[in-house]
């Protein structure tokens, strides 16, 4: 599956995010999920080609969905998928926490490099396959697209993408935070990249 970046635009404190091409949509996450910056959105498919959908790079958020609607979706060029707004942030154990991190150790070490989190709940793999390698080692470099791991929902395998941090489009994974084949949530803390 193809990457796409969904199009976005910040009108009254919320972002509409909005479908970068004819197709049929999917979302991947209930209204009120937390997105971080890069995370999958949800698929397209646009006639026998589907593409993995992510925020731009620049965008956080708690999903916004208006009204009860079909799991997938005939969408338009330019229509609005859904809507986040960036003033609600992750709250555990009473206190605001940074968006994108998760409790523990993983948000002291933001301050030592870039975070990925969990795009969504369900089940995560350091592996492709049972008896394959793991997709990526602690010191190892990798460099913008390059796979991480990833997350089980519903019988659906979704790829963990380096999309770059804020500074540099490649980075070498300094922590996994999750053992393979565990339960996540979303906004979990997964990888540090420094």
């Amino acid at each position: 599956m193809a990457p796409l970046t969904v199009l976005s635009e910040t009108k009254d404190s919320e972002h509409s995010i909005f479908s970068p091409k004819v197709g049929y949509f999917t979302i991947a996450h209930p209204s009120g999920t937390f997105l971080s910056p890069g995370a999958f959105v949800g698929r397209l498919r646009v006639m026998n080609s589907h593409y993995d959908l992510y925020l731009p790079g620049n965008i956080q958020g708690k999903v916004i969905v208006d009204k009860k609607r079909d799991r997938i979706i005939p969408v338009e060029f330019g229509q609005e998928l859904f809507r986040l707004n960036p003033e609600q942030q992750l709250v555990e154990s009473g206190k605001e926490a940074a968006p994108g991190k998760s409790k523990g150790d993983a948000a002291a070490d933001a301050d030592e490099g870039f975070v990925i989190t969990a795009f969504t709940a369900g089940i995560f793999y350091k592996k492709p396959s049972p008896d394959a390698p793991s997709f990526v080692e602690v010191g190892q470099k990798i460099e913008k697209g390059k796979a991480l791991g990833l997350i089980e929902v519903m019988k659906t395998f979704n790829r963990i993408i380096f999309h770059g941090t804020d500074k540099a489009d490649v980075g070498t994974v300094k922590k996994v935070y999750v053992e393979d084949a565990v339960e996540v949530k979303s906004g979990q803390s997964l990888f540090l990249i420094e």
